[in-house]
């Protein structure tokens, strides 16, 4: 929903309030990245009053194991305890990620149950994926200020760096790309988990910048 145009997310806004106060059985449900709640409330001061928010975040390790174990069982396949465990890992939780070295592992690997060296070659020519695809379609959406921001993000080897390290490492100060910091947050590019922080909203995202030429 970030990506709505503004007046289309007015008009569903006004509705969904003017059902709420007349008791129409309308309801508006979406999903969104992190900053969609910010999103909302710029366009309708009373949005942040209108929804209830639920964070969907990364599968933890037994859902995620799960997520690969079962489906693959029913087909007549299996993975042992370690390349279950390389997967996870290199998924951090991420369903999408996890589908993606999921379907790798299930498509090169000879027999089951999928060994190790399987799930390792599986992570390599998944990642291969989404370094084509998933990664470069926001590394692809942000200007040249802003993938210098988003690398010093990267550099920092953090999680949710602080704001002002990152300004720090780029030479300026934080108020000097700020507005540089809040362009990238209105593309879903990065998001602040909490007040004076910082991160990616999709994992891996730092792995990519860092794997880049110019990065």
């Amino acid at each position: 929903m970030q990506d709505f145009d503004a007046d289309l997310l007015s008009a569903l806004l006004t509705v969904q309030h003017r059902a709420s106060q007349r008791e129409w059985p309308f309801f508006l449900i979406g999903a969104g990245l992190p900053n969609l709640p910010a999103i909302l409330a710029e366009n309708r001061s009373y949005a942040e009053r209108q929804f209830l928010y639920s964070t969907v975040g990364p599968l933890d390790r037994d859902a995620a194991a799960d997520a690969l174990r079962i489906p693959v069982r029913q087909h007549g396949g299996d993975f042992t305890d370690d390349a279950l465990e390389v997967l996870v890992t290199a998924s951090g939780g991420y369903p999408y990620f996890l589908q993606e070295y999921g379907k790798a592992t299930w498509n090169l690997a000879p027999e089951a149950p999928f060994q190790t060296e399987d799930a390792e070659l599986a992570v390599e020519v998944g990642r291969r994926h989404l370094d084509e695809g998933f990664f470069p379609s926001r590394w692809n959406r942000a200007t040249d200020r802003e993938r210098r921001y988003l690398t010093a993000i990267a550099a920092t080897g953090e999680d949710a760096p602080r704001s002002g390290k990152v300004a720090e490492l780029m030479g300026v100060t934080t108020s000097g790309v700020s507005d540089v910091r809040e362009s990238a947050i209105k593309k879903g590019l990065i998001w602040a988990p909490e007040h004076g922080r910082i991160a990616f909203t999709v994992p891996g995202m730092a792995d990519f910048i860092r794997r880049q030429p110019t990065a």
